[in-house]
C-alpha cells in the first residue's frame, strides 16, 4: 500500500452496523455496503490503512432478537461481537447509520464502541445521521458527524486528525466545541462534480457476494448480483423524500463508458451476472441513458441489470424501452408516488401522469418486468385524492403492470413534511417515533400522520389498494398470477412479489428457529 504526506501509517476502521429488521415488513433491504466501499476506495487511494466490519455481511445468516423492541430482530454480529472485531491499532472509527428505524440499536452500538474506545475518534455519517445529526450528537459521544456526501469530508478530518482547531475549516462536518462542548455547525460543502474521478468501490475489504446466502436482496434476485451507482443525487425537490438534505439537488452522472468498465471488472473478478443500480433517480437524460445502453450492447456481455429503487419516466419512449431490454434491462420501477394530481402538486413531485402511463406502455412493449411505487397517508390528503390513486391503480392493472407497492407514508427526517409535522407538534423525536420509520413495507405497522385518517383506516386503504390491483391484474393478465406461483416452486424471482414471498418465506424460517429456542439470546442460523 502506497504512503504519502496525506496518509502515512494512519488506520480507519469503517463499520457497517448490524441490520435492524421489523418482523412485519415485506421489503427489508439487505445490501452490501455500497457507500462505505466508495469511501474505502478514496481514502485508500490517500494512503491510509482501511479496514472494514460488515456486521452483516460476516454473519448474513445470524440473527437475534433485538430486546428494545419485541418487533424487530437484529441480522448480522451482535453489538459485542462488532466491537471486538475492531482493530484496537486503529487510529479512527467510522460508523454509519442510513435508516432512522436502526438509529436506537446504532446509538447503542456507538456509545458502546466509545466504552471500549475512549482515546479514539470516532466519527459518524449517513443519511440519518446528516439528518438528525443535533439529536445524534446528544444521544451518543461521537467526536463529530459528517453531513452529506462523504468522500472530501472525511479525507479533511482524517488529515486534520484530533486537531480541533482546524476541524473548524471542514466544511460539511459538525463537532463540540473544545471550550464550551456546544454544537458547531459548518457550512455544507459542494457537490463532487467530477464523479468519474472518484475510485470504484474497495469491495476487496469485504465479501459482496455474501449477501447472496440470505437470497433477499434490494431488487429480484436474478443471479450474482452486484450493486452499482451511475449517477448521484437527484435534482427534484420531492417534500417526502430525504435527498434534498442528505445530496442538495445536485444531479451527476458518470460516463456510460465508465460506468460499463466497472460492471466488466465485476464480471471478471465476482463472476458477477447481475446488476443492482441504486442510484436515487437513474434516467432522467435520454442522450446519457441511450449511450449507456449502446455501450454494454456493444460490449456483448452475459448479464442482465435492473433499477429496483424508482426513476422517473420523461427519457423513457420505445426508442429508450427497446435499448434497455436489448442491454440487458430486465426489470424497472417507477415512482409517481400518487395518482392523484393535487397531492402531486403538493408534495412537489413534478411528474405528468399521461407521459408516465405512454412510458409505461413503452416498458410493457419491451416485455421488461414493470413495478409501479405508490405512497397513501400523505398529511393533506383527502378520499378524493385517496379514490384518484385507486384508478390510477386499477388503469396499470388493466394495462399489464406486473406489480405495484402501496407504501404509508413515513415522515423521514430532514424532509419538508417532517419538519412541517414537528413544527406542528405530531413528531416527538424518541425511539417510537424511530421505530415506526419502518412502517413504510410493513402490513400490519401502520401509524397514520394525517389527522382525518385512523391507523386502522390507513392500514386498510394499503390492504383495499393492493387488492384492487392483483385481482384486476390476475383476472386479465392471468399469465401474471400463474408466474407467481410457479416462481414460489422454483425459487426463481423475476419480480419484487416474487422476492418479497421469498422473503416472507425466509423470515418465517428465521422466526420459528428463534421460537423454537426459548431464549433471548442470539441464535444463529443459515438460512437455507
Amino acid at each position: 500500500m502506497k504512503n504519502n504526506k496525506n496518509g502515512g501509517n494512519l488506520h480507519l476502521t469503517l463499520i457497517h452496523p448490524p441490520a435492524l429488521m421489523a418482523k412485519s415488513n415485506y421489503s427489508t433491504i439487505t445490501q452490501p455496503p455500497l457507500g462505505l466501499a466508495y469511501l474505502s476506495a478514496v481514502v485508500m487511494e490517500k494512503g491510509y490503512t482501511v479496514e472494514v466490519v460488515d456486521a452483516v455481511g460476516e454473519a448474513i445468516g445470524r440473527f437475534e432478537n433485538w430486546n428494545e423492541n419485541d418487533e424487530f430482530i437484529i441480522q448480522g454480529l451482535s453489538i459485542n461481537d462488532v466491537v471486538e472485531s475492531i482493530n484496537p491499532k486503529t487510529d479512527f472509527i467510522g460508523i454509519t447509520c442510513m435508516f432512522t428505524h436502526s438509529w436506537p440499536m446504532v446509538r447503542q452500538l456507538i456509545n458502546r464502541i466509545r466504552e471500549e474506545f475512549p482515546e479514539k475518534l470516532i466519527i459518524g455519517g449517513g443519511e440519518h445521521i446528516t439528518s438528525m445529526y443535533e439529536l445524534v450528537m446528544r444521544e451518543t459521544l461521537l467526536d463529530g458527524c459528517v453531513l452529506g456526501e462523504g468522500e472530501e469530508t472525511l479525507l479533511d478530518i482524517l488529515n486534520a486528525g484530533a486537531n480541533q482547531e482546524k476541524w473548524a475549516d471542514i466544511k460539511g462536518f459538525c463537532f463540540r466545541s473544545p471550550d464550551d462542548g456546544s454544537l458547531v455547525v459548518n457550512p455544507r460543502r459542494d457537490r463532487i462534480r467530477a464523479v468519474d474521478d472518484i475510485p470504484w468501490p474497495k469491495w476487496e475489504l469485504m465479501n459482496p457476494m455474501k449477501y447472496l446466502d440470505s437470497k433477499v436482496y434490494i431488487g429480484p434476485s436474478t443471479g450474482r448480483t452486484m450493486p452499482m451507482l451511475a449517477t448521484r443525487g437527484c435534482p427534484y425537490q420531492c417534500t417526502f423524500c430525504s435527498s434534498p438534505s442528505m445530496w442538495t439537488t445536485r444531479y451527476w452522472t458518470r460516463s456510460p463508458k465508465d460506468v460499463v468498465d466497472e460492471m466488466v471488472y465485476y464480471y471478471e473478478k465476482y463472476d458477477a451476472t447481475e446488476f443492482q443500480f441504486q442510484d436515487l433517480t437513474a434516467i432522467i437524460k435520454k442522450k446519457w441513458i441511450v449511450k449507456f445502453c449502446q455501450e454494454l450492447i456493444s460490449r456483448n456481455l452475459n448479464i442482465t441489470w435492473q433499477i429496483p429503487v424508482g426513476t422517473r419516466s420523461e427519457a423513457i419512449d420505445q426508442e429508450v424501452a427497446d435499448l434497455l431490454i436489448k442491454s440487458g434491462c430486465s426489470y424497472i420501477q417507477y415512482a409517481p408516488e400518487s395518482g392523484s394530481t393535487r397531492i402531486l402538486q403538493v408534495i412537489k413531485k413534478k411528474v405528468n401522469l399521461d407521459n408516465l402511463m405512454a412510458s409505461v406502455d413503452a416498458t410493457l412493449g419491451s416485455s421488461m418486468q414493470v413495478c409501479v411505487l405508490l405512497i397513501i397517508g400523505f398529511p393533506d390528503e383527502t378520499p378524493e385524492d385517496i379514490a384518484a390513486t385507486f384508478r390510477f391503480i386499477r388503469k396499470l392493472a388493466l394495462k399489464g403492470v406486473h406489480e405495484i407497492a402501496v407504501s404509508c407514508l413515513v415522515p423521514l427526517p430532514g424532509t419538508a413534511i417532517f419538519n412541517d409535522l414537528k413544527k406542528d407538534g405530531y413528531i416527538v423525536l424518541d425511539d417510537d417515533y424511530c421505530y415506526w420509520m419502518a412502517g413504510a413495507t410493513s402490513l400490519t405497522m401502520v401509524k397514520s400522520w394525517n389527522p382525518a385518517i385512523s391507523d386502522n383506516r390507513l392500514r386498510f386503504l394499503k390492504l383495499w389498494g393492493l387488492t384492487q390491483f392483483y385481482l384486476l391484474s390476475w383476472i386479465f393478465h392471468p399469465s401474471h398470477a400463474l408466474s407467481i406461483v410457479r416462481n414460489l416452486f422454483t425459487g426463481k424471482q423475476q419480480n419484487k412479489v416474487d422476492r418479497v414471498l421469498r422473503e416472507f418465506i425466509e423470515k418465517a424460517k428465521i422466526l420459528k428457529y428463534m421460537k423454537k429456542q426459548h431464549s433471548d439470546s442470539t441464535v444463529s442460523t443459515t438460512i437455507e
